[in-house]
């Protein structure tokens, strides 16, 4: 399944941007926006997969001309999710792990 989902990105003072999705809960970051947006792409991903694998229906998304923003300096974007490739990725994500423990210390005793 394949998509998009509005988030609002938000400048940090110190620097970053927090990216928040009206239509999930919880938020992401990164130091640069190119990072707060594969961040934010990740976070999604997680979020519809994780949501469909629970049993549950994804919400519609917002549209941008419902989303009220209150920080002056913050916009909004749309992100795409792909629950196909995030699930490839976890599994071999899983796979690289699995591979990891099983094989043998180099370090000398």
């Amino acid at each position: 399944m394949k998509g998009v989902y509005p988030c609002i990105l938000i400048p940090e003072k110190v620097g970053g941007f927090s990216v928040i999705f009206p239509d999930f809960a919880g938020a992401t970051q990164g130091e640069t926006l190119l990072e707060a947006l594969e961040m934010a792409e990740d976070f999604l991903g997680f979020a519809v997969t994780s949501t469909i694998d629970d049993g549950f229906s994804i919400p519609e998304p917002t549209a941008l001309k419902d989303i009220v923003i209150e920080d002056e300096d913050a916009f909004t974007s749309w992100i795409r999710f792909d629950t196909d490739a995030y699930r490839k990725l976890l599994e071999e994500n899983k796979a690289k792990e699995s591979a990891a423990k099983t094989e043998p210390s180099t370090g000398a005793a």
